[in-house]
């Protein structure tokens, strides 16, 4: 009863401690443990010393140092004692053997008793203190006794105490720390205190990579993975976890695709393994896939925004390391969802040291953007306006902008020429910057404190982090606040507990115009103005598209907008949270033998709310039961503009369990066996529910449903109020099997095998599991006796070959079936439906990898190279199918992707003497992509052109190239005396037109004059020809023309970075570059607001020149062509409706992506130890960081690095930051 008894408050004491942990989040006191823990219960008979000893310390927070050769621990002693005194016990142990002991700290020197009498035996206690090469205190260094389990760690303050008994020979002390050499110390004067310097080893042999499952020395490592540690995160002032990768990894591509806060950057690993799924790599966060956010789709897939994708929740400042696994021999053991690569993190923990507070503040300004695209001012664009009525006829007028407008008043007399000159004089002369009224120097900050330290039985982190980011555009804001706490609890030597509670809270705030303002901001005509003479918001009148009428006096369907009024009277309200916990046991039954299970529970809410008030245009653009009410009519009446509240909600509910043994063993020192079995289940549940209300009146919160002075026909409504409500769910659940194992000679050869199955419910019941698999190899030829040199410090050759794989949730086993609010008979009726198919199953990816790991004059020059060769099989994509089966097309398991390469990273440390460091890092990796199979071929493609398809050419994936491959026709100029675009013909597009020449003379007189700019002579092929815009013939030497015009992936992606330490001052400069791409020129056609654009282009965003003339262009359309020897590069325009030059894909709408990025520059200042602990303090830093700061291309449009002509420009940001540490 008194063990059980014991037990019970033992476990109790545990318990309170973790909870008032939890709550507190605070540190703990440094009460002697050995105080608490100094009672033991024991009960043995005849047992050996060394057995009572061990359960002693089992009890208790003791360690045991003695000369085996004077104690004989094998003698047997009896004892029986409940909750007694450590003295007492030891005293009856040890009372016949002649054996004495003295209690020091928490080590008791056992020592052979003398037969005379003598002095007391004797300990030494040594101090020390340990620091890096700057000076600064090293906290949390582990310190050991060679040869012995007895150690310490350093204190915040890097000191330590350690003591050992006195001998013959003094003993040799060991330092290890992450990211340090390991140093060894041999005491001389155990009454001297010490001071031990430790070296920075980033790329040492001892160097570890986190899998998520198991930690491996690189030594051991087959497979292709780099590792960024918090050291390289410490000053840089980055507060978005995804843009830390960009540059500093071969082979990762990372693109900003905005610059909005809430928007995070795409990541792809060694190119695109799929034609049409998610590319985005899998996420594992200390030790298990991340899962939090919420998905907007069934798919489950994120859309890609921090507010629902759980990268955002992770603050660079509570980051440990970060792995990049890349190949199949580092990935293979996640197996079906690993074919993108793998990212693993692993936060901060505990140490044993007193409680360390540290606190990271960051104060940042974006600057505000220049629209660097080259418009037209005020005077030009009421020109360029006059010129479309001039050459076309008062009858376009309504195609330009307030410009034509007026001049046709004029001409027809409602306003007189004085009058229309002084008003063309007055918007001459108002040029508005559109940018410098949407835009600002935005002000941000950010703020993390963290509490770290610990017991030898009980260690923590706690971490608060709080950020606010503002926007470049007004309107933008973005506000996250997060907490972790992170528990290691080890009750007895051979078992560890730990608690990690991790929490969220994200919001978003923004405008819910109808109207982008980013969008508004370049082409809004700048003789248009935010504010008119009394401060009131002036309208534009010539923005909105189909705005003239004669139905109204102003002569506008709409007079009253602006920008500024949308922005502020519409809101977007994003709000997110998550809560994650995290247990997780592992205990190791024997040295090296563990067993593990992490169990992890998340739950995630997600809300968006958009206000729309009453009186904005947005109001009256949305409002749909006044439009379908008043279908007859052609302008929607007054009185119908009631504003709108749109809610939405989303939850997921996840978890996550693997169970695992690792067994780790030497077989006579020389071979080394590793082996891992586990079992993983994770389940993903989610639901997201909407509602809009087409009247909202925001002051009293009222809404409701609009009336009529009229009736109205129920089924004119329907569409109406079946847009008021939606809903969704879904459900991801997965099981796996997996297994590794690990065999080494003598650390010269390592062989590796990984195996899992996985399975998911979206998979049918014919290929729910998919066995995947990798093998690997790696050599040290540095560990081999003839090969060790002075020069070469490490060189390793390694190899993999195996299997990973992708789910492509856009196809389903079974039946879906999609309702809405309509009803039949009483019944709900389907709105949508899907085909089965049974056979869909996993992609499979096929992994090969080669490597080099090389590294020169003791760790000054690294160098690593890697080449692979991949292959995806049964990749997803649409595959035609007889249209008897009752569809024309099936998404099934069909496309093949290969993707091979090389990668090259190379680290210098050019200088190295006393205080001063410079060192270099450089990486590039070069991937060429193919598509072995696919739904189209280049022939079945050009036979859709033929088909007459609206968009022709572009980013079109066709077998033989690779993945994001662009086609279309080559811009050959214009030709003066037709005013017509020309592009070049192709060897088949010269074939086709020479049978077009053969059928001249069977055309009609009418056609021959038509096609007369076709022809320059009936007996020669010409290189280039006409594109006759206003004809709708479809001609074979067109389509046969379009041809591959480049590539929108980058061909080569990499960085370099640069470090330069003197004393405790730092300067670094980071840089990113891009190459073998093209990327899209500005292109107003797609991108303007159309004005009675054809309905299939309003559909695609294309649009003609004549209906993009209402807002602002291009300087370079001042001088379109408009007669015979105009000499330009920019054709005539036309108004006829076939035109379909503005949607075909031209290479003069692309240019090179080429790129070189300073991304980020740091200067920092860590202050001296001597002053900083003057200060009560235990570090202090302060550092400035420029980011985007510079950035070399050709390429001009608004921001090179996205990858997009028209895209949220990312901006140039200055930052300081303070660290201090207590």
């Amino acid at each position: 009863m008194k063990n059980r008894f014991y037990y019970r408050t033992y476990w109790s004491r545990w318990l309170c401690t973790v909870v008032c942990t939890i709550l507190l989040g605070s540190s703990f006191a440094h009460a002697s443990a050995g105080q608490q823990l100094a009672r033991v219960n024991l009960s043995k008979q005849n047992a050996e010393i060394r057995e009572i000893l061990k359960e002693i310390k089992a009890q208790t927070e003791f360690d045991f140092v003695y000369n085996a050769r004077e104690i004989n621990d094998r003698a047997r002693v009896s004892v029986d004692v409940q909750d007694a005194d450590i003295e007492k016990v030891l005293r009856i142990c040890l009372e016949n053997l002649n054996v004495d002991f003295i209690i020091q700290d928490k080590i008791i020197v056992l020592q052979q008793r003398k037969s005379q009498p003598q002095e007391q035996p004797q300990v030494w206690v040594l101090k020390g203190k340990v620091q890096d090469e700057s000076g600064l205190p090293l906290p949390g260094v582990s310190v050991l006794l060679k040869g012995t389990v007895v150690g310490v760690a350093t204190d915040a303050e890097g000191r330590f105490t350690i003591s050992f008994p006195v001998g013959e020979k003094l003993p040799e002390l060991l330092f290890s720390f992450i990211g340090m050499q390991t140093e060894s110390f041999s005491v001389k004067d155990p009454a001297k205190e010490i001071k031990v310097v430790m070296h920075e080893n980033s790329e040492s042999l001892n160097e570890v990579i986190v899998t998520g499952m198991e930690t491996v020395k690189k030594e051991h490592m087959t497979g292709s993975a780099t590792v960024i540690t918090a050291k390289d995160l410490k000053m840089q002032g980055i507060t978005s976890l995804d843009r830390i990768l960009e540059g500093m990894v071969a082979g990762l591509n990372s693109t900003t695709i905005s610059g909005a806060p809430g928007s995070r950057s795409k990541i792809t690993i060694r190119g695109e393994n799929n034609l049409s799924g998610n590319t985005e790599p899998l996420w594992i966060v200390d030790g298990l896939p991340m899962m939090s956010g919420v998905p907007q789709s069934n798919s489950g897939d994120y859309a890609g925004t921090i507010m629902q994708d759980g990268v955002g929740n992770i603050m660079p400042e509570d980051i440990e390391s970060i792995s990049i696994l890349k190949d199949a021999s580092a990935a293979a053991i996640y197996g079906a969802r690993a074919a993108n690569g793998v990212i693993v993190i692993t936060t901060k923990k505990g140490f044993r040291s007193k409680t360390q507070v540290n606190y990271s503040g960051t104060y940042e300004c974006g600057i505000a953007p220049r629209n660097r695209l080259d418009f037209m001012n005020s005077a030009e664009k009421l020109s360029y306006e006059r010129s479309i009525v001039d050459h076309f006829g008062l009858n376009y007028a309504y195609l330009t902008g307030r410009g034509g407008y007026m001049y046709k008043r004029s001409v027809n007399g409602y306003l007189t020429p004085a009058n229309y000159e002084r008003e063309v004089q007055r918007l001459a002369n108002i040029n508005t910057d559109w940018f410098d009224v949407l835009f600002r120097t935005a002000q941000s900050h950010s703020h993390n404190i963290s509490l770290r330290g610990g017991t030898g039985e009980l260690t923590y982190y706690t971490s608060v982090n709080y950020q606010e980011k503002n926007g470049i555009l007004i309107s933008n804001k973005y506000q996250s606040a997060g907490v972790l706490m992170k528990l290691d609890y080890r009750p007895v030597q051979n078992l560890i507990v730990a608690l990690n509670v991790a929490a969220n809270s994200r919001k978003n705030r923004d405008n819910a115009s109808a109207i982008d303002p980013f969008t508004y901001a370049i082409f809004a005509n700048p003789y248009e103005r935010p504010y008119d003479e009394n401060g009131n918001y002036a309208a534009d009148l010539s923005y909105l598209s189909n705005n003239y009428t004669s139905e109204r006096a102003s002569g506008y369907v709409y007079d009253q907008f602006n920008i500024l009024k949308e922005m502020r009277d519409t809101r977007l309200k994003q709000d997110g949270s998550d809560v994650e916990l995290t247990f997780n046991v592992r205990y190791e039954v024997i040295p090296g033998l563990s067993l593990e299970s992490i169990v992890r529970k998340g739950i995630s809410y997600n809300t968006e709310t958009r206000e729309v008030n009453a009186g904005t245009y947005t109001s009256w653009k949305n409002e749909k039961f006044g439009r379908d009410a008043f279908k007859d009519y052609n302008i929607m009446p007054a009185g119908y503009d009631n504003g709108e509240l749109s809610e939405n909600s989303g939850k997921n509910y996840n978890w996550s369990i693997r169970n695992q043994i690792d067994y780790s063993f030497t077989v006579k020192q020389d071979h080394l066996f590793s082996v891992l079995l586990a079992n993983e289940v994770m389940s993903k549940k989610f639901t997201n529910f909407g509602y809009t209300s087409p009247i909202y009146y925001g002051d009293y919160r009222i809404t409701g449903v609009p009336t009529f002075d009229k009736n109205v026909a129920y089924e004119d409504l329907l569409t109406s109020v079946g847009s008021m409500f939606q809903t969704s769910d879904g459900q991801d659940r997965s099981v796996s099997f997996l297994g590794s194992l690990r065999y080494g000679y003598k650390d010269r050869y390592v062989l590796n095998f990984n195996y899992r199955a996985d399975g998911a419910d979206v998979i049918g019941n014919t290929n729910r599991f998919t066995p995947l698999w990798s093998v690997g190899a790696r050599y040290n030829l540095h560990n081999e006796e003839f090969f060790k040199n002075p020069i070469v410090t490490e060189l390793s050759v390694r190899g993999s070959y195996g299997y990973t794989g992708n789910i492509d949730r856009s196809a389903y086993p079974f039946s879906t079936i999609s309702f809405g609010s309509n009803m039949y008979m009483g019944n709900r009726y389907a709105t949508d439906f899907t085909y089965p198919n049974p056979t869909v199953g996993w992609e499979r990816k096929k992994d090969r990898n080669i490597g080099l790991d090389l590294t020169l004059l003791d760790n000054r020059i690294n160098f690593t190279f890697d080449y692979y060769s991949n292959r995806t099989e049964d990749v997803l994509e649409n595959l035609e199918v007889p249209s008897s089966t009752g569809r024309t097309s099936v998404r099934a398991n069909g496309g093949v992707v290969e993707n091979s390469g090389l990668e090259f990273y190379l680290n210098v440390r050019w200088v190295k003497a006393g205080d001063f460091t410079f060192s270099t890092s450089f990486n590039i990796a070069r991937n060429k992509n193919v598509i072995k199979k696919s739904h189209y071929d280049y022939a079945s493609y050009r036979e859709v052109l033929e088909k007459g398809a609206v968009v022709q050419g572009g980013i079109i994936n066709i077998v033989g190239n690779e993945t994001g491959g662009i086609y279309g026709w080559k811009f050959a100029g214009v030709n003066p005396r037709s005013g017509n675009p020309q592009y070049y013909l192709t060897e088949e597009g010269k074939r086709a037109y020479g049978k077009f020449l053969d059928g001249w003379d069977s055309y009609s007189d009418k056609k021959k004059e038509e096609y007369q700019p076709l022809i320059g002579s009936m007996n020669e092929i010409p290189d280039k020809i006409d594109y006759l815009r206003a004809s709708s013939d479809k001609f074979g030497f067109v389509t046969s023309s379009m041809q591959y015009l480049g590539r929108s992936n980058p061909k080569h992606v990499g960085g370099f970075n640069t470090v330069m330490r003197y004393k405790g001052l730092e300067f670094t400069t980071s840089w990113t570059f891009k190459t073998g791409h093209l990327i899209p020129n500005f292109n107003d056609y797609q991108n303007a607001p159309n004005n009675e654009a054809d309905d299939r282009r309003v559909a695609l965003g294309y649009s003609s020149d004549l209906k993009v003339s209402a807002t602002n262009r291009e300087r370079k359309y001042l001088y379109y062509w408009q007669f015979a020897g105009d000499v330009t590069d920019v054709p005539q325009f036309t108004t006829s409706d076939n035109d379909l030059w503005s949607s075909m894909c031209i290479s003069d709408r692309y240019s090179k992506g080429d790129y070189l990025r300073m991304t980020n520059l740091s200067l920092s200042y860590r202050f001296p130890s001597q002053l900083v602990q003057k200060w009560k303090m235990t570090n202090l830093s302060l550092g400035f960081n420029a980011r985007n700061l510079l950035t070399f291309t050709k390429y001009r449009g608004l921001d090179v690095g996205s990858g997009s002509a028209f895209a949220y420009p990312v901006a140039r940001e200055f930052n300081f930051k303070l660290t201090v540490g207590f």
